[in-house]
């Protein structure tokens, strides 16, 4: 049996493959997502359904956006755009390896069969993608709201966290079995 810490470890690595793939598809997927005009005519109030108002500033993802806000709290100024820069990727980098982290502690850090790992990683990503970038993201302001956003952008950002699932689900299976192996 795994300990805790071990079922981290393994975690956190398959979540630095995930992010890998993440980066890829989105990558890949740029093309198709370019082609899709974002409305941008209603004024940003509108276009949000957090209760805190929103939380971003246009043009602004995510991720940007709460590297921005504690760069602010704890600078009492805004961040350089190369600083912001570096925040987001932080908070991209930071939240990927601790869901990752979580994911393999919660699912046991348990040998699968690789169609079975494969699975859990798919669900688990499309996990990420409904419950995160579809509704908290959008309910704490730091991103509009889903129908904002052209369906082209939703599936390419699905593709991303279906791809970061498998690959950290798979990543951390193989890395279990190979230490089961290893070790006996």
């Amino acid at each position: 049996m795994q300990s805790l810490s071990s079922k981290i470890g393994l975690g956190v690595l398959g979540g630095a493959v995930g992010l890998v793939a993440m980066e890829l598809i989105k990558r890949a997927t740029a093309p198709l997502a370019r082609r899709a005009p974002e409305r941008t005519d209603d004024p940003l109030t509108e276009r949000s359904i957090s209760p805190l108002g929103p939380q971003h500033q246009p043009g602004e993802g995510p991720t940007e956006a709460a590297g921005r806000i504690g760069y602010e709290k704890l600078a009492g100024h805004a961040p350089s755009r190369p600083t912001k820069t570096k925040l987001s990727t932080a908070v991209h980098i930071g939240y990927g390896l601790l869901v990752a982290s979580l994911f393999n502690a919660l699912r046991g850090g348990r040998s699968r069969p690789v169609l079975r790992a494969i699975g859990e990683g798919a669900v688990y990503g499309a996990g990420l993608w409904l419950l995160g970038d579809e509704l908290v993201v959008p309910l704490l302001g730091l991103s509009d709201k889903p129908t904002a956003y052209p369906r082209l952008k939703h599936l390419q950002s699905l593709a991303q966290h279906l791809g970061f699932g498998v690959a950290t689900a798979a990543t951390a299976n193989a890395l279990t079995n190979h230490r089961r192996h290893w070790w006996s």
